[in-house]
């Protein structure tokens, strides 16, 4: 019996997908009481691990997923703390802050040496490189300390390093997508990927102001526009649907993809061409 081995991997895909979208419809439970954690996606900080990538010869699989680990990671560790210091000293929270704030250069580094082991091991980062890379940027540390938060990074994130990062679902689309797809359109769903890492606040705060015709917002209303700003499976989408547009597909074919990827997103057709609009006017006004 002969098995169809591009058919196979379209299964296991399809499955996984599927399997990944049930996972993240409980979103919102993730979130410790009266908590709402801040997001590590400044373009500053997204630029450095970009670079660091860049640097340690990362691929675009590390790349992504770092910055996916390190905001992760916070998130957790700033529910982690909140319930462990706030509820009980809250006089230290400010000095807790401050310290997290010092050893971010640390944490993302500790985030590439976990990611660099776990799905690029022929690079996988050494203590002493990290290091000088570490000195660098003005801060010194032993290297018992560096094994230390790598070590405190991953019980933090529970172990899990797997995390799909917005690219992954691009190239997932770029694969179940019935239309032609050339070299043209991946390198440019990379550049878009780029950017929308780095202006990932920017572009979601528009969006939540289209929503609401606000842009700040209570605790409560951030609750219910998580659905938006955590919604890297529509989003992946976009960056397809705007590859396309730049490329100067014809209007008919942008419909058409707008079209199926909103029905696998299971998000509206108009909701994912908005995101797109948004996206491309954030391209302009750079």
């Amino acid at each position: 019996m002969r098995i169809n081995k591009e058919y196979d991997e379209r299964t296991y895909m399809v499955q996984w997908f599927k399997l990944y979208k049930k996972n993240i419809q409980n979103l919102k439970t993730f979130y410790f009481n009266g908590t709402y954690p801040f997001r590590s996606f400044s373009p500053k900080v997204v630029q450095f691990i970009f670079k660091l990538a860049d640097e340690c010869g990362m691929d675009n699989t590390v790349k992504y997923k770092c910055v996916e680990l390190y905001d992760r990671f916070l998130s957790e560790y700033f529910i982690y703390k909140h319930k462990k210091i706030y509820s009980k000293h809250s006089n230290k929270w400010v000095k807790f802050l401050k310290q997290c704030k010092k050893q971010s250069y640390l944490r993302v580094m500790s985030c590439m040496q976990l990611l660099s082991k776990y799905a690029q091991q022929s690079l996988s980062l050494k203590l002493k490189d990290i290091k000088v890379i570490l000195e660098r940027t003005g801060r010194m540390y032993t290297k018992k300390y560096i094994r230390y938060s790598e070590a405190e990074v991953f019980r933090i994130v529970d172990y899990k390093l797997n995390e799909p990062s917005i690219f992954m679902l691009v190239e997932y689309f770029i694969d179940v997508i019935p239309f032609t797809t050339t070299d043209s359109l991946h390198s440019t769903c990379l550049l878009l990927t780029d950017f929308v890492y780095i202006y990932q606040q920017e572009l979601y705060d528009r969006l939540q102001y289209q929503k609401t015709g606000y842009r700040i917002h209570t605790y409560s209303e951030k609750l219910k526009l998580l659905d938006i700003e955590f919604d890297k499976i529509t989003t992946a989408a976009a960056v397809v649907v705007t590859a396309f547009y730049i490329l100067n597909s014809t209007d008919k074919t942008n419909e058409e993809l707008c079209l199926y990827l909103s029905n696998i997103c299971e998000k509206s057709f108009d909701y994912l061409l908005t995101i797109s609009t948004v996206l491309v006017s954030i391209i302009n006004s750079i």
